[in-house]
């Protein structure tokens, strides 16, 4: 299994260019997000679900349309996160869904994947196609217990895609002052080699693939965001290229930071 998810994330693409950039959060989301993910894991640690109700994080879709979203802790939840409608009866928009989080689910429970779950499914709320505009049709053969119409879905592989991303601009983001800027931007480079090229990424980019995840590096297992990766591509190819080429306008919008960042301290 590690040879076929090294050959699938490391299949060349031959032209790669910027066509496509991640999915970014209003400011007012992130600033909710940030501090929703303290309270959640507050919560977590003293299993304090009695009032499971736990705050409200500000949403906007693409066509400007926002809402107060409720965000939930419940310890008998069965799986990390999930969005539910309010009323079945109603039609499914930003007004009428709640998130519901259970940090326990998660492979290593802590801040950092208590955030990406929320982010999850934060950018499913911000897709048209899973709200306002869902219909039977985009929503096809969408099984979350069946792999292949799971992470084969436009649904999750666009989900899945921008938060593995926002979690390598968070961990480069943190690195600055840690590593010199010349490091840091050989680093970049080598992630692009790595995905799109057939190279080897650097000891940086080792860190940064583990820590999204809250793992520890070591040389046994892969970090979970490449399994993660590897089952989008298998299950959805014909998307892998929007990956990559929003792989390598997040790596530019990086490297403007660490160097603005270094100008800065000069």
């Amino acid at each position: 299994m590690r040879d076929i998810i090294q050959k699938v994330l490391r299949e060349y693409t031959e032209n790669l260019v910027e066509r496509s950039t991640r999915v970014k959060l209003h400011p007012r989301t992130q600033s909710d997000l940030e501090y929703m993910v303290d309270l959640l894991y507050t919560a977590w640690k003293k299993k304090d679900d009695k009032e499971p109700k736990k705050g409200e994080i500000y949403v906007e879709d693409t066509t400007g349309d926002y809402a107060m979203v409720p965000v939930y802790y419940l310890s008998g939840l069965e799986s990390q996160a999930a969005v539910y409608s309010i009323d079945n009866e109603k039609e499914r928009n930003l007004y009428n869904v709640f998130i519901v989080v259970n940090p326990e689910e998660s492979m290593v429970p802590s801040r950092k994947s208590i955030y990406n779950v929320l982010y999850h499914e934060v950018q499913h709320l911000m897709d048209l196609n899973t709200t306002s505009k869902i219909s039977q049709k985009k929503i096809g053969d969408y099984t979350p217990t069946d792999s292949e119409k799971y992470y084969g879905h436009p649904f999750e592989f666009r989900a899945y895609a921008n938060e593995v991303l926002e979690g390598i601009v968070r961990e480069y983001k943190e690195l600055v002052g840690r590593y010199s800027e010349e490091e840091l931007l050989s680093s970049l480079d080598t992630l692009l080699d790595f995905f799109a090229k057939s190279g080897q990424g650097d000891k940086i980019l080792k860190k940064v693939m583990y820590s999204i995840s809250s793992e520890e590096v070591n040389d046994k297992d892969l970090p979970h965001v490449l399994h993660l990766l590897g089952l989008l591509k298998i299950h959805n190819p014909k998307q892998w290229k929007d990956f990559l080429a929003m792989l390598f306008s997040t790596v530019n919008e990086i490297k403007e930071y660490i160097k603005q960042q270094y100008e800065d301290k000069t």
